[in-house]
């Protein structure tokens, strides 16, 4: 036999094999692959949006919590609403001297 015609045949059998597995991972093997992936991939999103869900919820629960603690007490609130009155009075008051014509006092602010 030639020496050709065995390098040939060598060349086309590996060539055939190599065709063969091509195909079998391409299409037998790649996709039942890709879906035990797809199912991994599903479950550990699944897991780590449970875990994200757990500390956001945890960390809305204490920003609340700390919220309502750091609120004013009653006298601080009132002391705030006495002072909002008086400068909303002081501001009418002296938006009514202007328009009636009075004058301001002179030791008032000008403007």
């Amino acid at each position: 036999m030639n020496w050709l015609a065995i390098v040939l045949t060598a060349f086309l059998s590996a060539a055939l094999t190599c065709s063969v597995i091509a195909w079998w991972l391409q299409y037998q093997v790649r996709p039942r692959f890709m879906q035990q992936m797809d199912e991994e991939f599903r479950l550990r999103l699944k897991e780590a949006s449970d875990v994200i869900s757990a500390r956001v919820e945890e960390a809305v629960r204490k920003g609340v919590r700390d919220g309502f603690t750091s609120l004013a007490s009653k006298e601080v609130i009132q002391g705030t609403t006495r002072n909002i009155a008086r400068t909303s009075a002081g501001f009418v008051e002296d938006s009514l001297g202007k328009i009636l014509g009075r004058r301001p006092p002179k030791g008032g602010d000008q403007e």
